[in-house]
């Protein structure tokens, strides 16, 4: 409590908010004559630079260290219907709106929720949270994350979030308040295809994010997996709705004998002899906890192309707009059916390798660039006549760091689009494999042109079967 000894007439006069009070009969006299009025929600450090404003008509806003009196400031000056007040604290913070975000973006999210003053500028902090959203989450995502969840105004900053977290998964699982997260938050999270993060890390995660919500298992010091019976069902309960959408088909045989198969009495029984069902049966398909293959999950056995080039190659295939940011979902497993570095150069080697195995995709690097080349057969390499592919198409991609390079030729002629013979490897008919030579040839003839030479060496080629998941 602080006593401030006042002109009632200079606050009538500068603002109509004291103007009414002291002539409603708000404010009460003591036994001196005073006009007694108290403002018990406002600091006494706040309202005594409203009277340095009210009385001189400035305000010291860069000698404040303290950023959230000037957010108080700006509440109070609303309150108090001083318009110029308001306009000079509300183009402060538009100025400096990065530095009152980082300093605390919860403080300036519950304010812009709570408080109308702050709808001029909802729009600028809002573009600055979007623009740093990462950074923003470095420092508290489990705050962000609930702060957004439970105030529907901003829900649909939801989505640039996730789309964060789900990049750099980091920035969430390694937080030190991560087993404070929500269930329903948590839940949300392992439902994208776009998480990049293995499934073996995410159900290490998992476990101990269970073991924390129950203080019954969190006073155990053992080792969970020598947890008895009693304790597998409590952590059974709490886990039960997360297991059913953890990728565990997803996981290689090691990563599922190591890490869940010690812990396998969370599991229903059913589920457990599908999986292994899958990993011992070639071609068996789950038929329990099936969903399309994470992002983190995804592998492609190459040495020429990544993740994202492979993402590219799914779009092409789908005739997806690449321009359009989407999601990861990969609709399709590459599996190596020939690598020239391996299995030479010989035709008949690519032939008895690539025959028969149905839609693939060729790639090859150029020598001494880091140039790609390559194409796409939806049909098969078997027999001696060429094959019409309405679907087919050849590309080319300069940097592999820079998917805007690559160009893709469309196939024109369809009824010209794929060739096979013996003598020839991988033959798009634009774009063919002599055999065993590495010395390439490509003329325009059935597609739209790649922007590359009629002749070129090189280093070696891979072939991948390409199947609908």
């Amino acid at each position: 409590m602080k006593k401030f000894k006042v002109h009632s007439l200079i606050l009538r006069t500068r603002s109509s908010y004291f103007r009414s009070a002291f002539s409603k009969d708000w404010a009460e006299r003591n036994d001196n004559g005073y006009l007694i009025f108290q403002k018990p929600n406002i600091s006494s450090l706040v309202f005594g630079m409203i009277l340095e404003y009210l009385y001189c008509g400035i305000v010291d806003f860069q000698g404040q260290k303290n950023n959230e009196i000037i957010l108080e400031l700006l509440i109070a000056a609303d309150e108090l219907g001083i318009q110029k007040l308001v306009n000079s604290v509300q183009e402060f913070l538009s100025q400096n709106r990065s530095k009152f975000l980082q300093s605390n973006f919860i403080k300036m999210f519950e304010l812009i929720a709570t408080y109308k003053v702050f709808d001029n500028l909802k729009k600028d902090f809002l573009e600055i949270f979007v623009k740093n959203c990462k950074h923003f989450l470095r420092q508290d995502p489990i705050k962000i994350l609930h702060f957004i969840i439970h105030h529907e105004e901003f829900n649909k900053y939801w989505k640039v979030v996730l789309e964060a977290i789900c990049e750099t998964p980091t920035l969430l699982f390694e937080s030190n308040n991560f087993r404070s997260l929500e269930k329903d938050v948590l839940t949300m999270i392992l439902k994208c295809d776009d998480l990049n993060m293995k499934e073996s890390e995410i159900w290490k995660r998992l476990i101990k994010w269970g073991i924390a919500q129950n203080l019954t298992l969190r006073r155990i010091r053992r080792d969970v997996t020598k947890f008895t019976h009693e304790e597998f069902m409590i952590l059974e309960q709490t886990l039960h709705e997360l297991i059913q959408i953890v990728r565990f088909h997803q996981m290689n045989r090691e990563e599922f004998m190591s890490e869940v198969w010690p812990l396998r009495y969370l599991l229903p029984d059913n589920l457990i002899e599908d999986i292994l069902s899958s990993y011992l049966i070639p071609g068996a398909i789950p038929h329990y906890n099936t969903f399309p293959v994470r992002w983190g999950n995804f592998k492609i056995d190459s040495a020429f192309i990544n993740k994202e080039a492979a993402l590219l190659f799914t779009k092409w295939i789908d005739k997806k707009d690449v321009g359009v940011k989407s999601s990861k979902k990969i609709q399709y497993k590459f599996n190596l059916l020939f690598r020239s570095s391996i299995d030479g150069l010989s035709a008949q080697v690519f032939h008895h390798r690539c025959d028969n195995k149905g839609a693939t995709i060729v790639i090859a690097k150029i020598s001494n660039s880091n140039m790609l080349v390559g194409g796409y057969n939806p049909r098969d390499w078997r027999g001696q006549s060429y094959k019409f592919a309405f679907d087919s198409f050849i590309f080319s991609i300069s940097d592999l760091n820079d998917l805007q390079s690559a160009k893709l030729g469309h196939v024109i002629d369809g009824h010209k689009a794929i060739r096979c013979s013996n003598n020839y490897g991988p033959n798009f008919h634009d774009l063919y494999a002599p055999n065993n030579s590495n010395n390439w040839q490509y003329t325009r003839d059935s597609y739209a042109n790649i922007g590359i030479t009629n002749s070129f060496v090189i280093s070696g080629y891979e072939v991948f079967q390409v199947v609908k998941n």
